[in-house]
């Protein structure tokens, strides 16, 4: 997938989904799924780790 696709065409039948894994109350459990290409982390695993560049990642 070219880095210029869209942010909304990730989403739209893309290679990202959101899935609901669980509903308890008011609680809800979200998880991510995607193409093996893609390096999703959340925010707190991300500091202070070197992430690879678009031509790294693309490599």
């Amino acid at each position: 997938m070219p880095l210029t696709t869209p942010g909304g065409a990730l989403f739209v039948e893309g290679p990202i989904e959101i899935v609901v894994q669980w509903v308890q109350g008011q609680q809800v459990r979200l998880g991510i799924q995607a193409d093996d290409g893609f390096l999703i982390l959340r925010e707190e695993l991300e500091e202070g780790m070197a992430l690879p560049t678009p031509s790294q990642a693309a490599g």
